[in-house]
């Protein structure tokens, strides 16, 4: 049995390599964003040590992002088998009753779609009320980092990784029936 977390499509299956090449780019956002978050808080450090002079909204700006880069890159290291996970009861049961384990590797996918869904819900009403609010964080005249664009990635990645979950339950239930290998 291969990796069971690998949710990779048979060939042709385009819908998948195409949901396959947007958790890649929202793994690269996320990666540019963390870029983006080593230099100010280098550029932080240099002006509060050379300068005297921190530079205004890093902290506001970071905690903001680290939410932000969890939501971009948390389906494709799902899709890519590389979330962490404790499955050692699960791989034992996998090498005396492969079918069983695929059996709840499936229903935990299933699980883990409904609990992204649910935090993708309780997001929508926050997001609306940021975005119509103008909701920023920082000090008013100083900086202002509006918030709804970091609630947009929470909305938009916790949706992919919930889609992540059901291809690989998908994968999963499918290779229980015997329609793949």
């Amino acid at each position: 049995m291969n990796d069971p977390q690998r949710a990779e499509a048979p060939a042709g299956a385009s819908a998948r390599s195409w949901f396959g090449a947007l958790t890649a780019v929202l793994n690269v956002a996320g990666t540019l964003l963390i870029i983006v978050m080593a230099l100010a808080v280098n550029a932080d450090i240099i002006g509060r040590e050379l300068f005297s002079r921190p530079i205004a909204g890093v902290t506001e700006f970071l905690g903001l992002s680290i939410v932000a880069v969890v939501f971009l890159q948390m389906s494709n290291t799902l899709r890519e088998g590389r979330h962490v996970k404790n499955d050692l009861i699960m791989a034992w049961v996998a090498i005396r009753w492969p079918r069983v384990a695929r059996f709840f590797y499936g229903l935990f996918h299933l699980i883990g779609a409904l609990l992204m869904s649910l935090i993708v819900w309780y997001v929508v009403p926050i997001f609306r009320e940021n975005y119509a609010g103008n909701f920023y964080k920082g000090t008013q005249g100083v900086v202002e980092i509006p918030v709804w664009p970091f609630m947009l990635v929470v909305l938009v990645g916790g949706a992919a990784v919930a889609i992540q979950y059901l291809l690989l339950a998908q994968g999963e239930f499918r290779q229980l029936a015997g329609r793949e290998r």
